[in-house]
């Protein structure tokens, strides 16, 4: 379930029940503070609702020498642990612990926004599935990438693990993929009934009309295997990309869920007719340079970068070879004339 709580005379959340409980554990929170979630007639005292504190979670620990958190600590706001008064300073009046300070006034620097608070970073609807429903918390999630991209990263999760990600992208990937194989079937059965000509002009050549029906199917059948395959592939190319134009500001597992979230998101475009492939390349690869931006925290020109420079260095390569292998046939050409 999530909660709002009172900061500042003011509404902040909604949150999780175990963030709530990480703040109270960690200072940033008393039980004197008030909260609410849907159903509950009025604000009331965290303490009186939700109890005591239990010992402090490990991420709650100092920064240095791993001690618990003391009354008066505040916590970081790019970290999420806590430190004394002494070991924090203020940037665009948040929190931020001395050893973040650097990392947090480069990210300034790159994209002129304060990275975003630890505790915002709820989303998305999919990692509250538990309690929203699958296909609700599926649909909102959909929505929010497609329609709302900066804000959908900007608080989502960058930690959680791979397997909810994983398992959106490839029910929403699968079903897309499967309908799209659909498609491909009646397109060419249509194109062959209507150019029966040129099919017998091609006589003899398996692929002449396009893939056999039965290779279609074996795509359909193994799409979910593919598909998770193929993103451990494509989002590890990414990371490297990332990491060699500096942008790889987190971890793998940051790049994997932003890259299975956005392309998971586009996927049902593909269920529109005709152009849906189309919208769903384009768009998904708009989205995915908007989620790494939001959730490594970079300008958006780098992580555009990032994601076209695999692709730039196929093209280049493929071009390369084709050049080489045109000289080579111009110059065999040339030899067997003399």
């Amino acid at each position: 379930m999530n909660w709002h709580y009172e900061s500042g005379g003011q509404s902040a959340g909604p949150i999780p029940e175990e963030e709530l409980r990480r703040l109270l554990a960690a200072g940033t929170l008393t039980t004197k503070t008030l909260i609410w979630r849907e159903g509950m007639a009025a604000w009331a005292p965290l303490g009186e609702t939700l109890g005591a504190p239990s010992a402090p979670p490990p991420e709650a620990a100092g920064a240095a020498d791993g001690e618990a958190p003391q009354p008066g600590w505040i916590r970081c706001t790019a970290t999420g642990k806590s430190f004394p008064p002494s070991e924090i300073v203020y940037i665009a009046g948040k929190p931020y612990s001395l050893e973040a300070k650097d990392s947090v006034v480069q990210g300034v620097v790159q994209t002129g926004a304060v990275p975003t608070d630890l505790g915002e970073r709820t989303g998305p609807a999919w990692e509250d599935r538990a309690t929203l429903g699958m296909w609700k918390a599926a649909l909102e999630t959909i929505k929010a990438v497609l329609l709302s991209p900066g804000d959908a990263f900007a608080t989502m999760k960058r930690e959680g693990g791979l397997g909810g990600p994983l398992l959106f992208m490839v029910i929403f990937g699968s079903i897309a993929g499967i309908v799209g194989v659909g498609y491909q079937i009646v397109i060419q059965k249509t194109m062959n009934s209507a150019m029966p000509q040129l099919q017998e002009a091609q006589a003899g050549n398996p692929f002449a009309g396009g893939l056999p029906v039965a290779a279609w199917i074996a795509v359909a059948i193994f799409m979910p295997a593919l598909i998770a395959l193929g993103s451990f592939i494509t989002t590890g190319i990414a990371h490297l990309s990332l990491m060699i134009c500096g942008g790889a500001k987190q971890p793998f597992e940051t790049t994997y869920r932003t890259y299975c979230y956005a392309q998971g998101a586009a996927a049902p475009l593909q269920l529109i007719p005709v152009c849906g492939a189309y919208l769903a390349a384009i768009w998904g690869l708009v989205v995915l340079c908007i989620g790494l931006a939001k959730t490594h925290e970079i300008g958006t020109g780098r992580a555009v970068v990032a994601v076209l420079l695999p692709v730039l260095l196929c093209c280049g390569t493929i071009f390369i070879v084709a050049v080489a292998f045109g000289a080579t046939a111009a110059m065999a050409a040339k030899g067997g004339m003399n």
